[in-house]
């Protein structure tokens, strides 16, 4: 008994150090933990990220991977810098949150840091999804793609930035706020657990939650963003009447398996990173 209480209090020590983690570290290592986990993210699901979109645009199914991977660094350059922002924004505003007092976050302060974290990437992530989404559609460059879009004005360039917005705000919220509040909570019902046993169970609640909440979002972005000519995709209002009709309501969770699978397996990878990585790169900021 002895034994197993000195392991749950130490477990619980461990988790106090990886919930702050963002709060701890500076804005510049918070950036390098989201850059790492981002690209991670891309280049292990790129495939899956593919065939979200083909299933949310009504496109076929491929399998060849000259396809499957094309976008692929307008994708790095998207989820890497996406993240980075994410994981640097929330650990700015949880420190305003904290007002300079050295105390744990209630699990209201490190979701809605997250959220509101997430809701700003959008719009700086908008505009390079969408040069993803039409090289996957288009192929050539990402150059020339970029090109084309900014040239045809700020009305291409922030198309469905709104979807995006919404999207990332939910999906931060989970992987940064929601996931490690999860965690947290199964490591003290269960101190034998470990925690990376903890983080799937976590990763399994969170995931499909965050997942269908923002997907319906993330469809009408796909669909905008697909469609810059707006030959059948208007506003997001328009996007969702003409989906709903062609399609019927199911439509807006058009691809939404592949998007659960990728967001359990990024949830797992991000918080990893938050609460691992973080020490086996920044050990002085946990002592």
């Amino acid at each position: 008994l002895l034994v197993r209480g000195s392991r749950k209090v130490l477990g619980l020590q461990g988790r106090d150090k990886a919930a702050a983690m963002t709060k701890n570290l500076s804005e510049a290592e918070n950036a390098v933990l989201g850059a790492v986990g981002g690209w991670i993210d891309v280049t292990l699901l790129q495939a899956t990220n593919y065939w979200k979109n083909a299933a949310q645009q009504g496109l076929p199914f491929e399998t060849n991977p000259k396809v499957l991977y094309r976008g692929y660094f307008a994708n790095c350059l998207n989820n890497g810098s996406c993240v980075m922002m994410q994981f640097a924004g929330t650990g700015i505003i949880q420190k305003l949150m904290a007002r300079g007092e050295n105390r744990p976050l209630t699990n209201i302060e490190q979701i809605g840091a997250a959220f509101s974290s997430g809701y700003l990437s959008g719009f700086v992530c908008g505009p390079i999804e969408l040069a993803m989404i039409q090289q996957q559609r288009k192929g050539g460059s990402l150059g020339g793609t970029a090109s084309n879009l900014i040239a045809g004005g700020p009305s291409i360039v922030m198309r469905g930035t709104l979807g995006i917005c919404l999207r990332e705000g939910i999906y931060c919220g989970g992987f940064l706020g929601l996931m490690p509040v999860l965690r947290q909570a199964v490591q003290t019902k269960y101190p034998d657990m470990s925690e990376d046993q903890a983080r799937l169970a976590a990763a399994l609640m969170g995931g499909p939650l965050c997942s269908m909440l923002s997907h319906p979002p993330d469809t009408f972005k796909s669909c905008m963003q697909g469609d810059i000519e707006r030959a059948k995709f208007g506003s997001m209002k328009e996007t969702c009447d003409v989906l709903v009709k062609e399609r019927g309501i199911a439509s807006l969770w058009a691809g939404a398996p592949w998007r659960i699978f990728r967001q359990l397996c990024a949830m797992m990878i991000f918080d990893k990173c938050a609460s691992q990585l973080s020490r086996m790169l920044f050990p002085y900021r946990f002592e």
